[in-house]
């Protein structure tokens, strides 16, 4: 029989296949660090009102970054930039890679090109309100790297499966129909929920570390069950153990075994993730983001994530800003100063 990868956003009721498992039993799991409690896939209210102070006060440190994005999720990464504005980052497959002008690594002088769309766009109120509202959020694609002539948004490898957006503070209200967003305002810095300046940090983000305890937020297709988004926190694997599972996985004839591990670009995590997932991001027990959800499946019903490391595309960013003339390097400066090397 042949398993069938998910895309974490593709399917309204999720497969999950289960196989045998490759996890090393011979390492012992370290306790979880002081501000996480490792628990299966959860009702984002329901995380609110966990009896562990330390767990709440860090989902509501992160859960503000986190919105919708078509069908899929979104994390705001950083406003450290000229206009303190948004800068997000998605799934290349949540977008659609053919949305895109070109599939050459580029970015959209957005201040020029409005390519600004409203439709499945929120993140939550400023306010701290728990349940989103029906008022949409205008989303900018930037930048995204070089996606191959082959991929499609089902067989899109994780090495470029990302891209960079911005979101600014036009806003309206859901009525169903497909408004646009005038071009980007510049002029008001993005207002969200952030009681912690998380996305104005000295460190927005951190090198993930194997064997930590990471937790991740997103918001699954499923609205009945998840109206306000999913909570989930587990292992890290180390790169070893990644690489024996998604061995496994191709042995047991799973798609995602066909995919190798790549440890420069992702990290695999024990982490539950469903459909409508992917986008979302990954957070250390800190706050700080370590990378975007993309893929998953399970291994001996044990949930196997594929995570795009933050420092890969913080890489990816910053090489392919080296590589700009300086008229083209002003026009993206500003959106993402605060992040360049």
């Amino acid at each position: 029989m042949k398993y069938t990868i998910n895309l974490i956003w593709i399917f309204l009721t999720p497969i999950f296949i289960a196989i045998s498992c490759s996890k090393d039993n011979s390492t012992p799991t370290p306790n979880p660090p002081t501000g996480i409690v490792e628990t299966n896939l959860i009702k984002l209210e329901e995380a609110l009102n966990n009896s562990n102070t330390d767990f709440v006060n860090l989902i509501n440190k992160i859960r503000g970054s986190v919105g919708t994005n078509g069908s899929g999720s979104k994390v705001i990464w950083s406003k450290k930039n000229d206009y303190k504005l948004g800068l997000f980052l998605s799934a290349n497959h949540v977008y659609g890679i053919n949305t895109w002008p070109s599939l050459n690594e580029e970015f959209i002088d957005i201040t020029a090109n409005n390519n600004g769309i409203f439709l499945g766009s929120k993140i939550p109120s400023a306010n701290g309100n728990v349940s989103l509202s029906n008022e949409l959020s205008a989303n900018f694609g930037l930048y995204h790297p070089l996606i191959p002539s082959n991929a499609t948004n089902t067989t899109i490898l994780p090495k470029d499966d990302f891209y960079l957006g911005i979101i600014d503070n036009q806003r309206i209200i859901d009525n169903g129909f497909g408004n646009y967003p005038n071009f980007v305002q510049t002029s008001i810095p993005l207002q969200m929920y952030d009681p912690n300046n998380r996305t104005r940090a000295a460190q927005t983000w951190s090198v993930v570390e194997a064997n930590q305890i990471v937790i991740a937020i997103g918001y699954p297709q499923d609205k009945a069950t998840y109206p306000n988004g999913a909570v989930s926190a587990g292992k890290v694997y180390s790169d070893t153990e990644a690489d024996n599972i998604i061995q496994s996985l191709k042995v047991k004839g799973d798609a995602e075994g066909d995919i190798p591990y790549n440890p420069e670009v992702e990290f695999l995590a024990n982490t539950d993730a469903i459909a409508g997932m992917s986008g979302g991001g990954v957070f250390n027990e800190n706050g700080q983001l370590l990378g975007v959800m993309v893929r998953a499946t399970k291994l001996n019903n044990e949930p196997v994530l594929r995570v795009v490391r933050i420092t890969y595309i913080e890489q990816k960013m910053n090489t392919f800003y080296n590589t700009l003339s300086l008229s083209n390097k002003n026009k993206i400066r500003p959106f993402i100063s605060g992040e360049l090397n």
